[in-house]
């Protein structure tokens, strides 16, 4: 009969070998765990920024996984870029780069841009990094982008377009249109801490979509001209047959 001693020896040799069997079936080395993202932040703030100017920062990550990791893309929203260092594949340990840029020019008082990158972490797979600030603004319109919709000929467009910060009215000011479609004209609102720009189409405008600009002259040193694009379709109102004038 086998003493205490070597008995104890026997049971924790096997006990280690069915450790081994149970994290690992064929019997191998266990393999690698996948790969896995860590970002340092993925929050940033800027605090104030000029309209107009660049707003730039650069979030770091590790690859704390035992399988290459791989950046497969990043999409950031509108005005917003980003570039992944390196660009392919970061091997376990190893750190790479999102550095992330915000184009300020249309942008005015609280904003917040995100960019999405997708990785192949089978647990996060999307990460979301978001940029987030205050844009100051001598001059701004809001919307800064406008789409009127199907529009007749002779009909002024139901957007309301805000102009906020130093825009002259009254008969000095100054509005501009670079097309054959759009008229435009700005009237200063009540409190008189801002304005209105109103847009029409004109009676002899061509029919089907267009893009235009709007350019309205400022008191802003920063920004003497305020460009607005607006886009749309010119349309015709449908004919009227006999037969449905009748049913009226």
């Amino acid at each position: 009969m086998p003493a205490p001693r070597v008995r104890g020896a026997v049971a924790a040799v096997l006990a280690g070998a069915l450790a081994v069997t149970a994290c690992n079936p064929a019997g191998g080395p266990a393999p690698p765990p996948p790969p896995k993202i860590a970002f340092q932040e993925t929050t940033y703030d800027f605090g104030h920024a000029a309209q107009g100017t660049s707003v730039s920062h650069t979030y770091r990550f590790r690859n704390v996984g035992g399988l290459d990791l791989a950046i497969d893309n990043t999409r950031p929203s509108c005005q917003c870029t980003a570039a992944v260092t390196p660009q392919h594949l970061v091997p376990p340990g190893g750190e790479g780069t999102v550095d992330a840029t915000l184009d300020t020019t249309d942008d005015f008082g609280s904003v917040a841009r995100t960019i999405m990158v997708y990785s192949n972490d089978p647990s996060q797979p999307v990460t979301t990094l978001t940029l987030s600030g205050h844009v100051d603004a001598e001059v701004a319109a809001d919307p800064p982008h406008v789409y009127v919709g199907h529009v007749l000929r002779g009909q002024a467009a139901p957007n309301e377009i805000r102009l906020l910060g130093a825009v002259t009215t009254g008969p000095d000011v100054a509005v501009e249109t670079n097309g054959t479609v759009l008229a435009a004209n700005v009237h200063a609102a009540p409190s008189g801490k801002e304005a209105q720009l109103h847009v029409s189409i004109k009676s002899n405008a061509p029919l089907g979509r267009f893009a235009e600009t709007v350019s309205v002259h400022t008191a802003s040193l920063r920004r003497p001209v305020l460009r607005i694009p607006v886009t749309g379709i010119v349309d015709v109102a449908a004919a009227v047959t006999p037969a449905a004038e009748h049913k009226q």
